[in-house]
């Protein structure tokens, strides 16, 4: 049974700014500045990390209107470069890609709830939310509630899932327009600000100082997952990709503007939580509690959209034999993947128990970026290896487009292996013993 074409243009706009904007925007803006020492150079990085995955994006584009079906770049890896490969970038998104997030985001949200309840001294309540194991049993009732949600049908979870980013995308507007409107003229310089002595002399500070900036743009790539889904992907992917990316660029660069202008450098420089420390600057005291509860309302978002993109690679991958084929059975009544929904609800519910999802993140986010540059190659390659394919759309600027994307991709993760070694050869490690599992699950299951 085929998954059901039920997501229009907007619903599919709607996702992708929903997976993109989390926890990123609001806490590695500080982090730059510490390491630039410059404001423009960081509205500068804001504005390339937007035109990175708006490169992304396009390329994407034209592959996933070659290729749609649900699973993204699983789906074109196979169709280029084969099995191996595919199984490599399933492997990785199985384990941590989605499950970690949901699990993190998770915890991060009953976090932020725990502290707008302490700061409204809601004491009955706290004795709950703060403490560390009825904070994760939360988290878990959180993970099971969209799981389920998400099983009862693609047309009910994604109106939960188009309520929750119209919120998002409501609180990130009223922060920004009421951010516009407490700011006068004085803050202007503080945008093209120079506060110390310059250390992104070399390539790895600058990579690493874009490697943040990417954080925040991830998910980019996410309408490709549920492309399975989406009505007349060849007329719409195109656009959901372009418009979703876009969108979630000029809200970056505008908050960035409000962030930098908000306060002295000093308050924010090194500091992850900017949007709070902006917020009680701009608003006053009170205000940081009302931004923890919307922190809370983002990360709620960002839940039910890893919950509803996760499963369609797990869903993809099935299909094609590569991993337990039950993962691919889709709910007769529903029309959603049940199977895969339930183990990420599992893996996240793993995570969350075991409290290495931030750590696990952090290593694997080598890994993660290196299968999106690799799809993109793989576009470069598919218009040479299958050039009568049909092409509804194709990549604007090429081969300008993806070759953009492609080196400063490189760049990041060069930087990655310069800076944070450790971590990156971690991660490299992680990816390569997906390579005996797969010739061992080919072996004992696929050729049976």
């Amino acid at each position: 049974m085929e998954l059901k074409r039920q997501l229009g243009l907007y619903t599919g706009i709607l996702v992708i700014i929903a997976d993109m904007i989390g926890t990123g925007i609001f806490m590695t803006t500080g982090n730059i500045l510490g390491i630039t020492q410059n404001a423009l150079i960081v509205m500068l990085l804001w504005i390339i990390g937007g035109v990175v995955a708006l490169c992304g994006a396009l390329s994407y584009s034209e592959l996933a209107t070659i290729w749609p079906d649900a699973g993204g770049e699983y789906v074109y890896l196979k169709k280029i470069f084969g099995n191996l490969p595919a199984f490599l970038t399933g492997w990785v998104s199985l384990l941590v890609g989605f499950s970690a997030p949901v699990a993190t985001s998770s915890m991060l949200l009953v976090q932020y709830l725990n502290t707008f309840f302490v700061n409204i001294n809601a004491t009955s309540v706290t004795a709950f939310t703060g403490n560390v194991f009825w904070q994760k049993t939360i988290a878990c009732g959180i993970i099971v509630l969209f799981a389920f949600t998400h099983i009862i049908g693609v047309r009910k979870g994604s109106n939960i899932q188009n309520i929750l980013t119209v919120i998002k995308i409501g609180i990130v507007i009223a922060f920004i327009g009421a951010g516009f409107y407490v700011l006068n003229s004085s803050g202007i310089s503080r945008l093209y600000a120079h506060y110390g002595p310059l250390q992104i002399k070399t390539i790895p500070f600058v990579g690493l100082s874009l490697l943040m900036v990417m954080f925040a743009y991830t998910g980019w790539n996410g309408a490709t997952y549920i492309a399975g889904e989406i009505t007349n992907p060849e007329k719409n992917l195109p656009k959901i990709m372009f418009w979703g990316v876009t969108i979630t660029t000029i809200l970056y660069i505008l908050l960035n503007v409000v962030y930098l202008m908000s306060t002295d450098a000093s308050s924010i420089m090194g500091k992850d939580e900017i949007g709070a420390i902006a917020a009680k600057a701009l608003f006053g005291p009170e205000a940081s509690n009302f931004f923890s509860i919307t922190i809370a309302l983002i990360l709620l978002s960002s839940v039910s959209a890893q919950m509803m993109l996760g499963p369609r690679v797990y869903f993809a991958m099935a299909k094609n034999k590569m991993i337990f084929h039950s993962l691919a059975k889709v709910n007769e009544r529903f029309g959603t993947p049940v199977h895969a929904i339930l183990l990420q609800m599992v893996l996240a519910i793993i995570y969350v128990y075991s409290g290495s999802a931030m750590t696990l993140v952090i290593y694997m986010g080598f890994a993660l970026n290196v299968f999106p540059v690799l799809a993109v190659i793989g576009l470069i390659v598919a218009r040479k290896k299958f050039p009568d394919l049909n092409r509804p759309y194709t990549t604007p600027l090429y081969p300008l487009v993806p070759l953009t994307y492609i080196i400063l991709s490189i760049i990041m993760m060069i930087a990655a292996l310069c800076c944070w070694t450790i971590t990156s050869v971690f991660a490299i490690g992680v990816l390569l013993l997906g390579i005996p599992v797969y010739y061992v699950w080919q072996r004992k299951v696929v050729n049976q």
